[in-house]
């Protein structure tokens, strides 16, 4: 991680600090990854050489927060960036540090956690690979229909060739119960979905119909996964396509109504994944209220 100027071979203690807190975060390799890794370090170095420990609750606390920001950082522009990006991350690093209460939902109703852009493309290269045709299409039809319209395990097992249906090429998807809608499919994941449903003869896209209870678990299940990459999970594909609506603006209502949620919940506790905007793109979006 490149963001000390040691020139050993051996990581300082802050570098093994921030390297600890990137992990903590599922920091990848994107710039906003990379800039909170160095703003990690910045304040890390800087509080560090005004005597505090070298321990998240003490350098991450508010108040040493706004101090580093305050004298550490002169330039304007960047200094509202990396705020911004502080105070996104230390309430997830911290557990005594006096941060905004956390809303106590989430760990109870245990969200599944949205996979990063890296683990998708580890899952469509481990999809190809799978060692039978019927598990290969299982896992191709898991993905399409996860990431590409945020169906759970009570709709993935019921979706035929039926149900998807293309109209001046927007691919949509009849789901029936729970919540009876129609899902337009994610641009992406469209032809795949077409190819699924072109292919599937008399079975479901997924593979051979199945009134089995737990007809999609065992499914992913079998998949193979090899070892140190993400298990496929149609939990985690769900709060994936969630969090690629709220990130790309979709209004709530209309994504509420397509993902056949009754509440807000499940969205508010995706909240934390939603990479902050910074200051100036804020005050554009939020002076554009227009009705």
């Amino acid at each position: 991680m490149p963001t000390s100027t040691r020139s050993d071979a051996f990581p300082s203690p802050i570098d093994w600090f921030v390297s600890e807190m990137g992990d903590s975060l599922r920091l990848g390799e994107r710039p906003v990854d990379q800039r909170r890794r160095r703003v990690l370090y910045l304040i890390a170095k800087w509080a560090t050489a005004q005597g505090l420990p070298l321990d998240r609750e003490a350098i991450l606390d508010p108040a040493v927060v706004e101090r580093f920001c305050e004298v550490a950082l002169s330039n304007p522009n960047s200094r509202a960036t990396m705020r911004s990006d502080l105070r996104h991350m230390a309430p997830l690093l911290t557990k005594s540090a006096p941060w905004e209460p956390r809303a106590k939902g989430m760990s109870k109703r245990q969200l599944a956690p949205p996979y990063k852009v890296s683990e998708v493309e580890v899952l469509k290269y481990d999809a190809l690979d799978q060692p039978t045709p019927a598990r290969r299409r299982a896992a191709r039809g898991l993905l399409a229909l996860g990431l590409g319209a945020g169906l759970d395990g009570r709709c993935l097992a019921r979706v035929g060739p039926e149900d998807v249906t293309c109209d001046n090429g927007v691919v949509e998807i009849a789901v029936d119960e729970p919540a009876w809608r129609r899902v337009l499919v994610v641009a992406e994941w469209e032809d795949e979905v077409l190819a699924l449903a072109e292919s599937a003869g008399d079975g479901c896209l997924i593979g051979t119909r199945s009134n089995a209870r737990n007809r999609v678990a065992d499914l992913a299940k079998s998949l193979v996964c090899p070892a140190g990459h993400p298990r496929l999970s149609t939990g985690r594909l769900r709060s994936t396509w969630l969090l690629a609506h709220l990130s790309a603006g979709t209004r709530v209502t209309e994504l509420c109504q397509a993902a056949g949620l009754e509440s807000l919940l499940v969205l508010s506790d995706l909240m934390v994944f939603v990479e902050p905007l910074d200051d100036a793109a804020a005050k554009t979006q939020l002076r554009r209220g227009e009705h």
